[in-house]
């Protein structure tokens, strides 16, 4: 049990319990029954407990992105890249051997907020560029999501670094409570890291859409064919 979390244990514990009694090797009387409790009560009812605000912190993240930008497909479109993140946070949980603990649930709230920041930074700018204007082609619009999305692509590199390297410590953390500190931070770095692929999401379904409504807005028959700046 030395530097392992307490439902690891008792996960092995249960399955050489279980295999015994089916080996016949352990028998119970009529009657008789084991449990557990202690520290992994409380952990199994906590985890019981995040199960239930999860979900409703992303609800309320995507009402407040839909009132902080008026627009219904926003919220989905930053969601994609949380999805994506997280998808990364339980493949790297799943390469480190780890269960979701409480402390895991944390490192993935962690991560939904900063996957969320970075969302919020570049389809903030993406809005302000396409604020009261026109545009010509499918190119110029091509042109300005480019334009705006490597701007505010350094900002977004900047926060994965240095929330990536303040985490990285725990890694190594040794002694009391690193048993729950190191799950924390196995999800987060791992979402932190796909986030240099998602961080290319937004600006890519920012720009089908706002193609999609200007090739509406032209008349039957006259759109012209997509050009490449050079």
């Amino acid at each position: 049990t030395r530097d392992r979390d307490e439902v690891s244990v008792v996960e092995d514990a249960e399955r050489m319990l279980r295999q015994a009694v089916s080996a016949g090797t352990l028998s119970l009387p009529a009657g008789y029954y084991w449990e557990w409790s202690g520290q992994f009560e409380n952990q199994q009812r906590a985890t019981a407990r995040m199960a239930m605000l999860v979900p409703i912190c992303l609800g309320i993240m995507l009402l407040l992105l839909y009132l902080g930008f008026k627009r219904w497909w926003i919220g989905p479109m930053i969601f994609i890249s949380i999805l994506v993140s997280t998808s990364a946070g339980f493949i790297a949980l799943g390469l480190w051997g780890g269960n979701l603990s409480v402390a895991v649930w944390v490192g993935f709230l962690v991560l939904f907020g900063i996957a969320d920041d970075d969302g919020v930074v570049m389809s903030t700018y993406l809005e302000d560029s396409f604020h009261d204007r026109t545009f010509a082609s499918v190119a110029e619009i091509r042109t300005t999501v480019m334009q705006a999305a490597l701007k505010r692509i350094r900002p977004s590199l900047m926060t994965i670094a240095t929330t990536s390297i303040g985490l990285m410590p725990i890694f190594w953390a040794t002694g009391r409570g690193a048993d729950v500190m190191q799950p924390m931070a196995i999800p987060a770095v791992g979402g932190i890291t796909a986030q240099l692929i998602t961080g290319l999401i937004a600006p890519v379904i920012f720009c089908a859409i706002e193609e999609r409504k200007w090739r509406r807005r032209q008349p039957a028959g006259i759109i012209p064919p997509p050009e490449v700046s050079s």
